[in-house]
């Protein structure tokens, strides 16, 4: 424990908030309207391209070649030297990007990735934890923005442009939930918007998060007459919050380190926990009056 610093609500400001919280609702009927903010780049698109059409992987050479290509397109169209090119220029944003795992829940041992085998959907070695647990069940992650909305539920433009009451997220999603999502934008698209919010409404008991989502109008975002500070922001956010989303879906466990949980669960040769009191636990703490008590 030689890693660990102790502290009270005196020192606290050594306590750096890290990650992004994920999306949840906790009021049944409870509404927001939110954005995917997470997008796939120009390159990586052209990339898969051209390697399928060559057939074989792509050259260290060949990728700087169409890499450098890109951005040459990109600032002409946005007007500026390549060498003022940022990240968020070269998002395509009609093109939202996630991050699948396949994963498995149990008490005693969490969410935790699965660590079988598998070629794009399909299981090619199966391990322990299918075994124990059966099929593993898939987990799709995004980064989104709620946005802040006035009593018609339509975006405070204001409070946005101000950045208040505007939150980002990593939301996980089921592989039935995500289907709900695709289904959004698909609706969307047959209608000819690319770019959109999405409304969110929780169906029942915030426990199983149940969620209604259907397509709303054309991101208020990526609007001609939204703010270019206020995009510039937003897709800096959504960059900054996808390295977090990896991480919530489901913890890397080892081998080893699995066996070893298993053996701790009821039934599987673990030691059962100690259990206080209850006349323990109602005890009253003994508060000490003041410091000045103790140093007189």
């Amino acid at each position: 424990m030689s890693d660990c610093m102790e502290f009270g609500f005196d020192d606290a400001k050594i306590i750096k908030t890290v990650g992004v919280e994920t999306f949840k609702q906790n009021r049944p009927g409870e509404k927001h309207r939110i954005s995917v903010i997470s997008f796939k780049k120009f390159h990586d698109e052209v990339l898969i391209r051209k390697t399928r059409e060559k057939g074989s992987a792509l050259t260290d050479e060949e990728k700087a070649g169409l890499l450098l290509k890109i951005d040459q397109k990109l600032a002409e169209q946005l007007k500026k030297p390549v060498e003022q090119l940022t990240e968020a220029d070269r998002l395509d944003i009609k093109k939202p990007k996630f991050s699948v795992a396949f994963t498995h829940f149990h008490d005693g041992v969490g969410t935790i990735r699965c660590l079988s085998k598998y070629e794009g959907s399909t299981m090619v070695k199966p391990e322990l934890c299918c075994d124990k647990f059966g099929d593993a069940d898939q987990k799709v992650g995004c980064v989104i923005m709620t946005y802040p909305v006035d009593e018609k539920f339509q975006v405070d433009a204001d409070l946005l442009k101000m950045r208040k009451y505007t939150n980002f997220h990593i939301w996980v999603l089921s592989a039935k939930k995500f289907r709900k999502l695709e289904a959004a934008y698909t609706d969307a698209r047959n209608d000819k918007r690319d770019v959109i919010d999405l409304r969110v409404t929780l169906d029942g008991d915030p426990k199983f998060q149940k969620q209604q989502i259907e397509a709303a109008s054309t991101a208020f975002w990526a609007r001609e007459d939204c703010d270019a500070e206020i995009r510039s922001w937003i897709l800096d956010q959504g960059l900054r919050a996808y390295k977090h989303v990896a991480q919530n879906l489901g913890f890397e466990m080892k081998l080893d380190k699995l066996m070893e949980k298993l053996s701790q669960l009821p039934g599987g040769g673990g030691s059962p926990s100690t259990q206080i009191s209850s006349g323990a636990q109602a005890d009253t703490p003994k508060l000490v009056s003041s410091y000045e008590d103790l140093l007189a």
